[in-house]
């Protein structure tokens, strides 16, 4: 195969693998909707190559599930897994944000500042919002290297699904967008310790808020643990179930820092300012 042939190749199943996942994310392609080579070439108008290449590249990214004697269908969304892409996000990308301020480009800046004003001027689909959102949340990667960058971009595209799945037929929540105004103007600062704690208070009430709503009995574990061992205690009741707002601390407080008013979880660090009554919003 000549190189015009295998580029051809390559953007088929580019194309295909973004279609496919795209009917995913929106619920055209349910949880439990068993898929077939054949059926899904004659849906796109492709060729079974580009397709079976673009089923695997799914498998990989937790969309579809293989097994045998049945055959591939749309992974189920499952809370638990939610929970656990969570913990190890918070894990992964607040603590490397000092850094991320220190050396984020002017570029990535002002990229983040018009996304920032797209999704506060207009109201937006929750497709395009959801778009745009993790565009402004992935650009403070640029300086995290490549291997850190890929892996908590497939945990975001991982959380994705069940983001897009929720936000169906829901309005974007409010204090999703005070929270990236926050966020936006500790980097452009050059605050790394506010925009971590900025993040970290915005990753616990989408975990919380989100996992709550769908089941209000869900007992969490790895999304307390991992906030633990990042110096923030979660106070959970019985069976670790948690029942917004929930009262969130800090192992160390910012003096004069102000967080902003949320709903799900609340930071009542001592010996900082806070924000005035709460009201329970939906989750980003």
């Amino acid at each position: 195969m000549d190189t015009d042939e295998t580029s051809r190749s390559g953007d088929a199943v580019t194309l295909v693998h973004e279609e496919l996942r795209e009917l995913i994310l929106s619920g055209s392609l349910p949880p439990g909707q068993r898929l077939t080579q054949r059926e899904l070439s004659d849906r796109l108008g492709a060729g079974r190559t580009p397709v079976r290449e673009a089923l695997r590249m799914l498998e990989a990214e937790g969309f579809v599930v293989s097994r045998a004697n049945y055959g591939i269908t749309v992974s189920s969304l499952d809370l638990h897994e939610a929970e656990e892409l969570f913990a190890a996000l918070l894990l992964l990308q607040p603590p490397l944000l000092a850094r991320a301020a220190r050396e984020i480009s002017d570029r990535a800046l002002r990229r983040m500042a018009e996304l920032t004003a797209v999704m506060r001027a207009l109201p937006q689909e929750p497709r395009d919002f959801h778009r745009d959102h993790t565009e402004f949340h992935t650009l403070p990667q640029e300086t995290f290297g490549p291997t850190l960058s890929k892996v908590i971009g497939d945990l975001y595209r991982r959380l994705s699904r069940l983001q897009r799945f929720y936000y169906r037929g829901r309005r974007i929540p409010a204090f999703a967008q005070e929270l990236d105004l926050a966020f936006l103007e500790a980097m452009q600062a050059k605050d790394g310790a506010r925009a971590r704690r900025v993040q970290e208070l915005h990753m616990l009430n989408s975990a919380i808020g989100l996992i709550t709503d769908a089941d209000p009995w869900h007992e969490f574990g790895p999304l307390i643990d991992a906030a633990a061992g990042v110096g923030i205690h979660i106070p959970s009741a019985s069976g670790r179930m948690l029942t917004p707002p929930v009262q969130v601390t800090w192992a160390e407080p910012l003096p004069g820092y102000r967080p902003v008013a949320t709903g799900y979880a609340v930071d009542v660090t001592p010996d900082q300012a806070h924000p005035q009554e709460d009201q329970r919003l939906d989750p980003l």
